[in-house]
């Protein structure tokens, strides 16, 4: 957000029209608002926030509290601001609730409060919008933080540095996460803890797996499980030792059996053959027996 120039009309302290001309102010890249108390140094600040928003910060912020108590009866009170805001050449004329006396007879009527956004576009200026909170939104998309977030970041109130400082977390959370655009970093907080609870789902449904194995291992082995073994220790180095180690044994246990059995299954095989052998001998001599 870049100020440009500021007019103010029967506003706060200024009985009539002052101007403050930002872009000769921002030539050395800072100013300084100076000057005794009630000279009028917040009242600017209150004119700017009021143009943005129509309101301003503090106790301040009634309608009749806004309008100079010195002007004269029939001159309205009102602020016009010109600003660039997201890129974009903005002016805002904003004029505050007031009584102004009736044109005809004694007395006076209620002028609500009136708003008119323009935005230079081809050396010229159209106008945008005429609604209060049509424009309200429009400041607050644009500018990026809302009244109350304005006042406690742009323009902290005198007296309310404590208020800020006392705010719950979560408000004060809210004010500079929107102030410095952390969304980002809360969004790559986000995902690591979504990973993190996928990751450890996995974890988990690879540790029941693994148990499930070692269980059908055990039962199919006739093989108590290793002592001390909890699956809930996988993670640990020990107990993925423990577990290779238990595992490597039923492996070289199966293999012996199966040499062993494979011995036995041969020596069989010869002792079948010669049963077989011998069976038609004693057939053979069966026959001959039964011819003679």
């Amino acid at each position: 957000m870049r100020l440009h120039h500021l007019s103010a009309t029967a506003f706060g302290p200024f009985a009539g029209t002052v101007e403050v001309d930002f872009d000769d102010l921002s030539d050395a890249g800072l100013f300084l608002l100076s000057g005794p108390t009630g000279a009028g140094k917040t009242s600017v600040l209150d004119a700017v926030c009021f143009a943005l928003y129509g309101d301003v910060p503090g106790d301040r912020n009634t309608a009749r509290r806004l309008r100079s108590d010195q002007a004269e009866p029939a001159v309205a009170p009102e602020v016009t601001l010109e600003a660039t805001l997201s890129g974009r050449r903005f002016r805002l004329v904003r004029s505050p609730a007031w009584e102004r006396p009736k044109k005809r007879g004694a007395g006076t009527t209620s002028e609500q409060s009136r708003v008119a956004l323009f935005e230079r576009v081809g050396g010229e200026w159209r106008h945008l919008s005429g609604r209060l909170d049509e424009t309200g939104h429009l400041m607050t998309r644009l500018v990026g933080m809302n009244v109350t977030q304005f006042t406690q970041v742009a323009m902290l109130p005198q007296g309310r540095f404590q208020t800020f400082l006392r705010a719950r977390s979560e408000e004060r959370h809210a004010v500079l996460q929107q102030l410095f655009r952390t969304g980002r970093f809360a969004d790559v907080e986000r995902w690591l803890r979504d990973r993190r609870v996928e990751l450890r789902r996995a974890c988990d449904a690879a540790h029941q797996g693994v148990a499930d194995l070692v269980s059908r291992v055990s039962e199919a082995a006739v093989t108590p499980l290793p002592p001390d073994w909890d699956v809930r220790d996988l993670t640990e180095p020990a107990a993925e030792g423990l577990l290779s180690s238990w595992a490597a044994d039923l492996l070289r246990e199966a293999r012996e059996a199966t040499a062993a059995a494979a011995a036995e299954a041969v020596d069989a095989t010869a002792d079948e053959s010669d049963v077989r052998r011998r069976v038609e001998d004693a057939r053979a001599t069966h026959e001959r027996l039964a011819r003679h």
